[in-house]
């Protein structure tokens, strides 16, 4: 009988994948609200969602260094840290085209970075995203261990309705960016949906909530 130890598994599931992007959702904000309170002195909310406390860029972020690190243990450490790196790349340039080409707006610039794309990605931010998805794959196991806990029972029932409320609350988000995108590039509400979207979200409530996003024909702030 070999004695060798076997290795810790990162199991991979709806609920623990849900679990985890909800606590990435909320974590990543706080966490970033923090880091701005102490070095710039004010709290800085940046939420991607119309209705609480949530930004999805943490968590399918976080979602996918755990989807990583699960497909990618045991196959070298450097594998994993280039796939790390692409999750990050991956989602900034998703999220890039569909803000510039699809709303006319964006919401992060790295073009003052060596070796960037259009201002989406950039070596230094491909590093960066490499190092902190690295360092979280090392806790993945654990992740895994905990969170599979939370998938059965009462638990199960949290899951389905928190994942039709954060299905329904991106769909609104949406709808309602781009909403904002059309009013700010002069097309007029159409229904008495939009006009209620425009009386109700305005372009100062919008701004207010998305304090990052700016439109290509303006100067940021």
């Amino acid at each position: 009988m070999s004695n060798a130890k076997s290795k810790p598994v990162i199991r991979v599931s709806y609920g623990i994948l849900f679990w985890l992007f909800m606590i990435a959702n909320l974590g990543g904000l706080l966490i970033e609200g923090f880091f701005c309170l102490f070095a710039y002195g004010k709290w800085e909310s940046h939420v991607v969602t119309m209705w609480g406390p949530f930004c999805l860029l943490y968590g399918f972020g976080t979602v996918g260094f755990y989807l990583v690190a699960a497909a990618l243990q045991g196959k070298g450490y450097w594998l994993e840290f280039i796939g790390h790196g692409l999750v990050g790349d991956g989602l900034e340039v998703i999220g890039g085209l569909l803000l510039e080409f699809g709303l006319g707006m964006r919401a992060w610039d790295y073009t003052d970075h060596f070796l960037n794309f259009r201002g989406y990605i950039s070596l230094r931010m491909t590093i960066v995203w490499a190092v902190i998805g690295f360092a979280f794959g090392r806790f993945c196991p654990l992740i895994s261990r905990g969170l599979s806990h939370f998938e059965h029972g009462i638990y199960r029932v949290l899951i389905i309705v928190l994942s039709v409320f954060m299905a329904v609350n991106m769909v609104f988000t949406a709808i309602c960016i781009t909403r904002w995108s059309r009013r700010h590039y002069g097309v007029k509400a159409e229904s008495s949906f939009e006009r209620f979207l425009d009386k109700t979200y305005d372009d100062e409530y919008m701004s207010k909530r998305f304090i990052e996003w700016h439109f290509l024909d303006e100067a940021k702030s």
